[in-house]
């Protein structure tokens, strides 16, 4: 598929993971239109200048009149619906806020796009806690497996992948979802995460914190620019990947704790973990993986970084950029 001179909507681009979608699509020749709502202070956008190449459009995905005009305006051909809250801990202090953008938000990009007309494919961007905690020898995590999300941020992500299956499957409409594992990377101004927070706290001298009961939770860490690589591929497969769930993983996981020590064993000056209590209410899956093999039937050359590789990237653009970001709380 060429992309030069298509018309593509991105929602989230003052977010993480969209930017990246939107280098690789402006760099190819898109016309490519960043939708965001709130300006925020700190953002990948606007420190690797890509607001510079591309067209931002302010847009309240609870705001379907404004969608619409959007869409039909740009005269939009793909979206790539990657605006959420993303944040678990922001969702379960905010479970209205976290259901109205995560459910109603995807139901007002596939309900205008429905009305405008034109639009030839969608991404819609949900998650891998959409599963929910299942036992450890189900895992990993497959396309046909029953979700079984139990908190707010998991039902948020699940139910808007679920809108998205039912305009697919109502309206016969070209869309697809993604469900990612942990992304991590360069421009994640999320201090909260684990791996931007430890390696900011590290450089600036201070001891990296996990939550106590964690360290031996498990995950899947996938580099963003990866999944920004995979989900662009199955946009240009849509006949084949539409009224379809992707999952998108690293094939290799780690416990808290070994990622923890991968960052610390990178740092100049070696520090030790403090451990501090965890919010109640902030309850996570304690295993989650993913099985990519669907994936790798539409992109077979898939092959994403290392975990020691993602790090030493990311470990470099912070200490390059520290000047510039927001500090761990």
């Amino acid at each position: 598929m060429d992309w030069k001179n298509k018309n593509v909507l991105i929602t989230g681009i003052s977010g993480f993971f969209a930017p990246y979608i939107a280098k690789q699509l402006s760099l190819q020749g898109a016309n490519v239109v960043g939708g965001f709502h709130d300006e925020k202070q700190y953002s990948y956008c606007k420190m690797s200048k890509l607001h510079q190449s591309i067209t931002l459009a302010n847009v309240d995905i609870n705001d379907i009149d404004r969608v619409k005009e959007v869409i039909c305006n740009y005269e939009i051909q793909y979206i790539f619906h990657c605006a959420a809250n993303a944040i678990v801990r922001t969702c379960v202090h905010n479970p209205i806020g976290a259901f109205t953008t995560n459910i109603m938000g995807t139901a007002n990009i596939l309900e205008a796009a429905r009305s405008v007309g034109g639009v030839k494919g969608i991404m819609c961007m949900e998650s891998d806690k959409s599963y929910g905690s299942f036992e450890k020898n189900n895992l990993p995590y497959k396309e046909t497996d029953a979700i079984n999300p139990t908190n707010v941020y998991e039902i948020s992500k699940a139910c808007s992948g679920l809108i998205a299956n039912a305009y697919s499957n109502n309206y016969d409409m070209p869309v697809f979802t993604v469900r990612a594992a942990n992304l991590y990377g360069p421009g994640d101004m999320n201090m909260s995460r684990l791996i931007p927070g430890s390696i900011l706290r590290m450089l600036d001298g201070n001891n990296p914190v996990l939550y106590s009961g964690v360290a031996n939770y498990v995950r899947e860490f996938l580099f963003v620019e990866d999944a920004s690589n995979a989900s662009i591929k199955l946009m240009e497969n849509i006949e084949k990947t539409r009224a379809n769930v992707f999952n998108i993983g690293s094939n290799s996981v780690h416990t808290i704790s070994d990622v923890m020590d991968a960052i610390i064993e990178k740092m100049p000056q070696k520090l030790s973990v403090e451990i501090v209590e965890k919010d109640l209410l902030f309850k996570e899956i304690e295993e989650q993986y993913v099985d990519s093999s669907k994936l790798l039937s539409i992109f077979p050359e898939f092959s994403p970084r290392s975990l020691d590789q993602g790090l030493s990237e990311t470990i470099d653009w912070y200490a390059k950029n520290r000047a510039n970001l927001p500090r761990p709380v």
